[in-house]
């Protein structure tokens, strides 16, 4: 077990023994948790609530999806611009995030 500084609900530093504590201001507390508590759990009711990766939705990996092609897009059309070059690549990266799109 190691030893949790908390502040309301949040999880704000970890020491691995009561004699590593430090003074801390009364709205602060120290408590006892389990070694696999991390900064991203929260302390509530006397207790460590896990954190839970949020699953993405459908819509939100879509949209993650087309944000991606449209930086490689971006990043391919300022290369051809001083470049001067242009293989059907740009069109082809264009039609596939019009077919991301066409799915949300």
């Amino acid at each position: 077990m190691k030893r949790a500084l908390i502040q309301g609900t949040r999880i704000c530093e970890f020491v691995a023994t009561e004699a590593n504590q430090f003074e801390v201001h009364p709205d602060l507390q120290w408590v006892e948790v389990a070694d696999d508590t991390t900064e991203q759990d929260t302390y509530e009711n006397g207790a460590v609530v896990k954190y839970v990766e949020p699953t993405p939705t459908f819509e939100e990996a879509l949209l993650a999806q087309i944000i991606v092609l449209e930086n490689e897009v971006t990043q391919r059309r300022l290369r051809e611009a001083v470049l001067g070059t242009d293989n059907g690549w740009l069109a082809a990266k264009e039609a596939e995030i019009a077919a991301v799109r066409a799915q949300l």
